[in-house]
Order: C-alpha cells, then sequence, then structure tokens
C-alpha cells in the first residue's frame, strides 16, 4: 500500500549549482549519489528525500511546498538562521510568529525560502 511507502518531495529551479549551495551548506541536507543529470537528489531522514529539478521557469506556488519534521525547533531554527536562513515572520488574525516560530493547535511551525522562492517549513508536531 502506499501508505506505508516513502514519500518525496519534488520542486524545481532556475538554477541547480545556487540551489545545491543553499540546500547543502544553509539546509544542511546530503546530496545523493543517485542524482543524476538535470536533477538533485538530497538525502534525509528516515529515508526520505528532495528531489530539486532544472527548469527554465520557476514554480510560482504559494503555499508550503516542503516539510521537515522536528524533535526541536527551536534549535532547528536557531541552527537554519546562523547558517544564514531568512525566515518569514507572520503577524496575522490565525496566527503570529515569535522568535520565528508559530504556535498552532497542531504544532509549531517556521517558514523559509529558498533561492527559487519555494517555501520550506519546519515542523514541530504538538
Amino acid at each position: 500500500m502506499l501508505r506505508d511507502d516513502r514519500i518525496s518531495s519534488v520542486l524545481v529551479s532556475t538554477d541547480l549549482e545556487r540551489s545545491q549551495r543553499f540546500y547543502v551548506d544553509k539546509v544542511g541536507l546530503k546530496l545523493s549519489p543517485e542524482t543524476i543529470p538535470n536533477h538533485l537528489l538530497f538525502e534525509a531522514g528516515n529515508g526520505t528525500t528532495l528531489l530539486v529539478y532544472g527548469r527554465p521557469n520557476g514554480n510560482l506556488a504559494d503555499h508550503t511546498q516542503v516539510r521537515f519534521w522536528s524533535t526541536d525547533i527551536d534549535e532547528d531554527v536557531k541552527e537554519l538562521a546562523a547558517r544564514g536562513v531568512v525566515f518569514d515572520d507572520y503577524d496575522t488574525p490565525t496566527f503570529k510568529t515569535v522568535n520565528h516560530v508559530a504556535t498552532t493547535p497542531i504544532g509549531r511551525s517556521a517558514w523559509f525560502k529558498d533561492p527559487d522562492g519555494n517555501t520550506i517549513a519546519v515542523f514541530q508536531k504538538a
């Protein structure tokens, strides 16, 4: 059944070299040896992966495209910020970020954008 199989997130990039630097140097992911031309495959925890492929026109989705699950969001946000990741902060009627983290009934989240404008979340379940 699909529910028992791995899931992989897929993003597009207009500059794969820039994306590789961002995901390796700032996010801390490892580039997989299974990477093929015009694609970057990054390894993450528990066999999950992030695939970024080259495309002349970026994808301008305005929602979260990738969510990293965290067990210590405060520490993860601190580490990412120290590496130069810039977080999106919000102050809306629905939620407000404090130290880049929003607390909701289901958990705590922080968001940032990669070099192509893809929205990435760090999430810690409540």
